[in-house]
């Protein structure tokens, strides 16, 4: 009893080392275990082991060691190993925290699988992140720049229940440059093998949830707030202005400008127009077409045109033709007044006679 009391006024009045000298409980409250000069409630020094070893001798499927953190009695805390698979005793490391509920219950787990979850306990990749809608499930900012003016967020683009919307949504913060989101793709810079679909930069793959081509959807559609600019259509056709390309490669919905313009050669050039063989209508039969049909035989009429468009190819050959048979009259007509003028003279001679 002596030595007990001893003891106890022993470490009230000063330190005590405990099994060794290199041990010290001091008399602030502050213990070391491995230190003499504890700085801290518990400070712990080693040489190589581990600082600390929580040993649970139950072999069973649930918790077997957890640290918990509490404020003025209350668990505000907990960090928390969880045995989860029986072969290997694989487990889980649980970190807990107290919610806005009053509830502590658990925040992030990494699995054994290296897999971490924030905000589910069944991770699915190397980072899952699960959140309540509006919340967006990743923010970065950057130092000394306020949030509102640069950021890069992953969210739902809906706040409606049961309803998900992948949304990358960045903010970039540059005087005099109106920069949003910036993507850049790094490549080898190398000629495609063949017909190399996924060789480029930055590749855009729009696909079925199948996990096969689309046939209907629209692959890509690039929008100003909702209002589309241009739609890129799963037959391959692209509208500028237009959703619907009408079954045309390229459809544009307004006024286009181009440098240059070349059209692949089209069969049957109308140079057989200067052939020996070709049967040049006379005037008389494309005066009498003309006042029949208002028009030039082989040209659309307005009325074709305003229905079915125009085909620049096959209006330049056609346009070409007209051209060439219009030469050809023209060198007629030429030979003709030369015959004239001939006439002409040779009538005037005699008169003068």
């Amino acid at each position: 009893m002596i030595k007990y009391t001893f003891l106890a006024a022993a470490m009230v009045c000063g330190h005590i080392a405990l099994g060794q000298t290199s041990n010290r409980f001091e008399s602030t409250g502050n213990a070391g275990i491995g230190t003499t000069t504890p700085a801290q409630r518990l400070e712990i020094l080693t040489n190589g082991a581990s600082n600390l070893q929580l040993t649970n001798n139950w072999d069973v499927l649930d918790a077997v060691g957890a640290l918990k953190f509490n404020m003025a009695g209350t668990e505000v805390g907990a960090i928390e190993v969880e045995r989860t698979v029986a072969a290997g005793r694989l487990s889980a490391l649980k970190f807990f925290v107290r919610s806005g509920s009053g509830v502590t219950g658990e925040a992030m787990r990494i699995n054994h699988d290296a897999n971490v979850g924030i905000g589910t306990t069944t991770p699915l990749a190397r980072l899952h992140i699960k959140g309540p809608q509006g919340i967006p499930s990743a923010k970065f900012t950057v130092t000394g720049i306020p949030e509102a003016d640069a950021y890069l967020s992953f969210e739902n683009a809906t706040n409606s229940t049961d309803n998900y919307i992948p949304w990358i949504r960045g903010r970039s913060s540059l005087a005099g440059r109106p920069f949003g989101l910036f993507l850049a793709g790094e490549a080898d810079d190398v000629p495609p093998a063949g017909a190399d679909v996924f060789a480029g930069a930055i590749i855009l793959d729009g696909r079925s949830k199948n996990a096969s081509k689309l046939a209907n959807n629209n692959v890509v559609m690039i929008n100003s707030f909702g209002q589309n600019l241009v739609a890129f259509k799963a037959d391959g056709s692209v509208g500028i202005g237009a959703t619907d390309t009408k079954g045309y490669k390229l459809a544009v919905n307004g006024s286009a400008i181009f440098t240059k313009v070349k059209v692949e050669p089209f069969a049957g050039w109308p140079d057989y127009v200067f052939g020996e063989d070709y049967a040049l209508p006379s005037l008389a039969v494309v005066e009498k077409y003309i006042n029949e049909h208002k028009h030039l035989p082989g040209i659309p009429t307005a009325a074709a045109v305003k229905k079915d468009g125009l085909d620049l190819g096959e209006m330049n050959k056609q346009l070409l033709q007209k051209v060439e048979e219009l030469t050809l009259y023209i060198i007629q007509l030429k030979k003709d007044t030369e015959v004239q003028r001939q006439m002409i003279q040779e009538l005037q001679a005699i008169i003068k006679k």
